[in-house]
């Protein structure tokens, strides 16, 4: 028999990697679509990862933005509410005191020290302070009858609000340091008493008001933990089956690759046997398609080269 040419790469491993290879980068092109972003320039392709993950955040951001917002203004209401309504009250209770009554005496009277100095929210309290800044109520009795112009330096922000309500309501927000040393803001709301040369001071933290965003915060950022541990672990599984799907897909390719070299090989090896003079070797080959149409070519070549041999016979034994 001939000596076949060795093969370095042959039918079989073009095949497999012919067929493999452009699945596997199919593959990967939608796993890098579906699990990367990509950021070319002015164009970004965002992942079905980072849509989730994304569109999750800009929810927590925006529910909690939205939701602090809506508590901080329901804050402001009620301390606004409440310096106007204990203006009110003291209104009412300086007009029903005798027109004799001195306002020196009045501010002493101990009714009106409990009107003057109310409870708003869990830490806040309402102050009042005259039109010369000077303070006449408070919680701390240390501050009773300061005068408030020594705090502008200190405490320029909440001397600005202050400053404000000596021509009439005022309202903002300052910085203030708490027991604890933690700096909060605060909201103050200044309320004038009609009638009267005093000013109501309602101020506390607003985040006494806001908590129940800070926990809707923490609560959602606990959806999102829960979310992306459950995105890694949801990822680890489909990489195991795309992994076991690719193996698959390479073994089916090997096995239906060697069915499709394996008659074509044993046609070769025919085609040899032919060429060595073994002219009755059976063609066997059950294929279809371009293998069965080379099957046939090689029994009319043998059939061929069989006919030729016998006329050359005969012409031999008739001229002998």
């Amino acid at each position: 028999m001939a000596n076949r040419p060795k093969v370095r790469f042959g039918l079989l491993p073009k095949l497999v990697v012919g067929v493999f290879i452009p699945i596997l980068i199919a593959f990967a092109i939608i796993g890098s679509l579906v699990f990367y972003s990509w950021d070319l320039g002015k164009i970004r392709f965002t992942s079905i990862k980072d849509i989730g993950s994304e569109s999750l955040k800009d929810l927590i951001v925006t529910s909690t933005k939205e939701s602090k917002a809506s508590l901080d203004r329901m804050g402001e209401k009620i301390i606004r509410e409440k310096a106007v309504d204990v203006a009110a009250q003291m209104e009412i209770f300086i007009q029903s005191r005798p027109p004799r009554m001195k306002r020196e005496e009045i501010l002493k009277d101990p009714w009106l020290k409990e009107i003057a100095v109310q409870k708003v929210g869990e830490t806040g309290y309402t102050a009042v302070h005259d039109t010369n800044a000077i303070n006449h109520f408070h919680v701390n009795p240390q501050i009773v009858g300061t005068d408030l112009h020594q705090l502008s330096e200190r405490f320029p922000a909440f001397w600005r609000i202050l400053e404000a309500s000596l021509k009439g309501p005022a309202s903002g927000y300052y910085d203030w340091k708490d027991a604890d040393g933690k700096i909060r803001p605060k909201y103050m709301y200044l309320a004038p008493v009609k009638g009267a040369d005093l000013i109501v001071a309602a101020t506390t933290y607003i985040d006494e008001f806001s908590r129940p965003a800070k926990a809707i915060e923490t609560k959602m950022k606990g959806i999102e933990k829960g979310y992306l541990e459950e995105y890694e672990s949801r990822l680890k599984i489909f990489y195991a089956v795309i992994f076991a799907v690719l193996l698959i897909l390479l073994v089916r390719i090997f096995f239906y690759a060697r069915s499709v070299i394996k008659p074509i090989l044993h046609l070769a090896e025919v085609a040899d046997r032919i060429s060595m003079g073994e002219l009755d070797t059976p063609v066997r080959v059950k294929a279809k398609g371009e293998v069965a149409v080379l099957a046939e070519s090689i029994e009319r070549m043998q059939t061929s080269v069989k006919a030729a041999i016998e006329r050359l016979q005969r012409r031999k034994e008739g001229k002998s």
